[in-house]
């Protein structure tokens, strides 16, 4: 069975079901699946912004250079 006759099948036995314990299951189901970025606070999302807006002028710091920095401050 492909994926297209999967979902048909689920969709109709969703629209059948008549227990609220199911219902609920698969709304529970639904919440854990939705996108990251609508749980990400909008504080979060600004500083997200902020940062890709930096890496697209070039302004980052490469993996090396992070590390040349952790030892001459800690005196590694």
């Amino acid at each position: 069975m492909n994926l297209e006759a999967r979902k048909i099948n689920l969709i109709n036995w969703i629209s059948s079901v008549q227990e609220e314990e199911i219902l609920a299951r698969i709304e529970t189901l639904q919440k854990e699946r939705s996108d990251w970025w609508d749980r990400v606070s909008s504080e979060d999302k600004k500083a997200i912004h902020e940062g890709l807006q930096q890496l697209d002028k070039g302004e980052y710091y490469t993996r090396s250079q992070i590390r040349d920095k952790i030892k001459e401050k800690y005196n590694l």
